[in-house]
């Protein structure tokens, strides 16, 4: 079954805005599909729709971080540029920690299906409550110096642990990557590109993950084009709205707003199983 185009176009929309804040794509996903009887992402042409939004995620966090972007696809590729254009020793060993975090990150592959196949508004409501309670005790305080010169394995290693644990419904692997690494005292901008550029990375991934589960237990057809490529535009252009609301909260230090939205969004959530039960 195939999505319908505005299905995927509310399903771009809201997947620009939450992959690229800290609030859960595919916990708003499941309160989509309990309100409104939307079809799934996890089933047949969903799949295709899902990668396009990923797409669409990736193209914004380009558009907003250009520099920072080029630099790390340049670290793949550091032998086939000119020697101006290679990066120097901090650059290399940001590169090499960030590595460790997006390698750690992966492991959340495989359970990755089971954890977006959960459709219990209990489950959903428990996680949007934990990503609050992450947002909260972890941003508190005084933001941090670490930078590329100071930042330490240890903070990579909880950054990538964070992110793994965070692709259950209702919790954000970009809101735990920046709640931890403000709790470990990394700068604001160093921070934020950090989240952004794993965010990317990690995008790049599932969008082949969820390509070879399209193809493996799904159904392409001509049909589904027009609803990726909508959901792959509307993602692109409120993601990238998204990222500058979020650097905007940031240099204000106004993330506690995110943690009220949650706790919202999970009373909203026992509303809808108290309505459906």
């Amino acid at each position: 079954m195939h999505l319908k185009i505005w299905e995927a176009i509310i399903y771009g929309i809201f997947g620009g805005i939450a992959e690229l804040l800290p609030i859960s794509f595919s916990g708003h996903a499941v309160l989509l599909r309990n309100a409104f009887h939307m079809s799934s992402l996890t089933d047949g042409g969903g799949y295709f729709v899902r990668a396009a939004i990923c797409i669409g995620v990736s193209l914004a966090i380009y558009l907003s971080f250009p520099m920072e972007t080029k630099r790390m696809l340049r670290m793949f590729g550091r032998r086939r540029v000119r020697p101006s254009q290679r990066p120097n020793r901090l650059q290399r060993r940001s590169f090499m920690l960030g590595c460790i975090a997006f390698f750690i990150t992966l492991f959340s592959l495989f359970f990755l299906a089971a954890a977006e196949r959960i459709e219990r508004l209990l489950y959903v409501i428990v996680f949007f409550a934990v990503n609050a309670g992450i947002l909260y005790l972890c941003c508190r305080g005084r933001v941090g110096k670490k930078d590329e010169k100071t930042v330490t394995l240890g903070d990579m290693v909880l950054i990538g642990i964070m992110r793994m644990l965070s692709v259950f419904p209702g919790m954000s692997a970009l809101g735990s990557s920046v709640a931890i690494g403000r709790a470990r005292g990394i700068s604001l901008q160093y921070n934020v590109r950090i989240a952004y550029m794993l965010t990317l990375a990690y995008q790049a991934v599932v969008f082949v993950f969820y390509l070879i589960r399209g193809f493996a237990f799904g159904s392409f057809s001509t049909g589904i084009i027009l609803p990726c490529l909508f959901a792959l535009i509307f993602s692109a252009v409120f993601g990238y709205f998204a990222i500058q609301y979020f650097r905007y909260l940031l240099q204000r230090v106004k993330l506690k707003v995110f943690v009220f939205y949650c706790l919202e969004v999970a009373a909203l959530a026992a509303i809808l199983a108290l309505i459906n039960a």
